[in-house]
């Protein structure tokens, strides 16, 4: 039996981190009920899919059309289409169940994230201050509690990514080998919910390779094909082509790399006409070959691209909320709080990020790692303000490892800001400068013309 004492002391202890995590739920699930947003373009397909698994279709989009043009690849998943799914399975056709079940999904992406700093900050006596502060931090980001209103993936794979952080560090911790198995079957998740994270499991696999550990490296390969075969299998049976996760990764490298490209998830007349008329073979082969001669064709030009790229994900001229259900002051209001945000965060992560350089210390040292690797397959592909959630949780840590510090008062550590703060500035007035005319269509011309 529960002892009335006990959760007494542990509301009593934790008191700051209930309320943070409640204040997410009601957050999350208040913005999504008062605007009710209908699921429109990818979250509509999504919706699509998800129906048509549940009525026995499969996982089609149109199925109307044939299997092999059928545009159901070229969304990303298929881990989120058969969340929905569950959810529809047991609740009914139901958007709101979908809102308050991504709402939970936030609170425990938010836990799972507190209980890593604690882990990667175990022998720090204020591990637990920077544990809550990056909890609020990733809590209230404006992007998340919005995104999180929308049937869109990144809620669900934002909930794998921060359970894949807490994985890795237990496991390094305490090096038992249900973490390790658990390890390897989030990380499948998540890779199958949205493909980037399969660029930063190579800080995994260097761990056991610097540790030597061969056996815990064939597990964790092992685990990862294991989950990763079906959805294989199963395209390749239908497309005769190795498809491991979907089309969409492949025709974003064609998508971003094209001439008159800017780098962003804008297509051009021949590409939308070769999608439309061709299967999912033709596409996913002929995304790559295109990248690949777009790379030799123009390297200057890729290279320009890739830096408007690195310059735009980092920009804290492009905030989230120029979305289609709202518009007016409550946009322009959104639009502000997530300005403001993204600014504070940027500075103060990149701030922490270089202290963490000079101090040298190791765990910090593989979440740097993470950090680093994150966001460079987007620079070689499309760059979109939401392409950058999955660094959210790694740069809410190094928001609140930077701010607690200060209290130190160590007048390095103020260099350090100023330092970040200019480079912020500095980027964002690059990407104002290059791209003013994106800027004056989205801001100009939506509210004050």
């Amino acid at each position: 039996m529960i002892n009335k004492n006990n959760v007494k002391d542990f509301i009593s202890q934790n008191k700051w981190l209930i309320g943070i995590l409640l204040a997410c739920f009601i957050l999350s699930i208040s913005y999504a009920f008062y605007f009710q947003i209908t699921p429109l373009v990818d979250a509509d397909a999504y919706d699509t899919i998800a129906q048509n698994i549940v009525n026995g279709i499969g996982y089609r989009e149109n199925p109307e059309v044939s299997i092999n043009s059928d545009n159901a690849l070229l969304r990303v998943g298929p881990i989120y289409e058969y969340f929905l799914a569950g959810i529809y399975k047991i609740f009914g056709h139901s958007y709101k169940a979908v809102w308050i079940i991504q709402a939970l999904l936030r609170v425990v992406s938010t836990l799972f994230l507190y209980l890593t700093v604690i882990l990667i900050f175990k022998d720090q006596e204020k591990k637990k201050k920077i544990a809550l502060l990056s909890a609020a931090v990733f809590a209230f980001y404006p992007d998340l509690i919005e995104i999180s209103a929308m049937l869109m993936s990144e809620t669900l794979y934002l909930f794998f990514v921060c359970l894949f952080f807490y994985a890795f560090f237990k496991y390094l911790n305490v090096q038992d080998k249900k973490w390790l198995w658990g390890l390897g079957f989030i990380s499948s998740l998540a890779v199958l919910a949205r493909p980037p994270l399969l660029f930063i499991l190579p800080v995994v696999i260097f761990y056991f390779l610097r540790k030597k550990d061969w056996k815990s490296l064939f597990i964790y390969g092992f685990i990862l094909i294991v989950v990763f075969t079906p959805w294989t299998v199963r395209n390749y049976s239908i497309h005769k082509n190795i498809i491991p996760f979907g089309v969409a990764g492949s025709a974003n490298f064609w998508i971003g790399n094209h001439v008159g490209a800017n780098g962003e998830q804008e297509t051009n007349e021949e590409i939308d006409t070769f999608i439309n008329t061709h299967d999912m073979k033709e596409i996913n082969e002929k995304s790559i070959t295109e990248f690949k001669n777009y790379v030799f064709n123009h390297p200057a030009n890729f290279v320009t691209l890739s830096l408007s790229r690195a310059n735009k994900y980092f920009s804290v001229l492009r905030p989230m909320g120029f979305w289609f259900y709202s518009s007016g002051w409550k946009q322009a209001l959104f639009v502000l709080s997530s300005a403001i945000f993204s600014f504070l965060v940027l500075i103060f992560s990149l701030a922490g990020i270089i202290r963490a350089f000079k101090l040298k210390e190791k765990f910090l040292y593989y979440l740097l790692a993470f950090t680093i690797l994150t966001p460079l397959i987007l620079f070689i592909t499309v760059v979109e303000t939401r392409y950058r959630f999955q660094i959210y949780p790694l740069l809410a840590v190094f928001t609140s490892y930077f701010i607690l510090s200060l209290k130190e008062k160590n007048k390095e550590w103020f260099k350090i800001l100023g330092l970040s703060l200019a480079i912020i500035l500095v980027n964002g007035v690059v990407d104002g400068l290059t791209n003013f005319e994106h800027f004056k269509e989205k801001l100009l011309n939506k509210w004050l013309l």
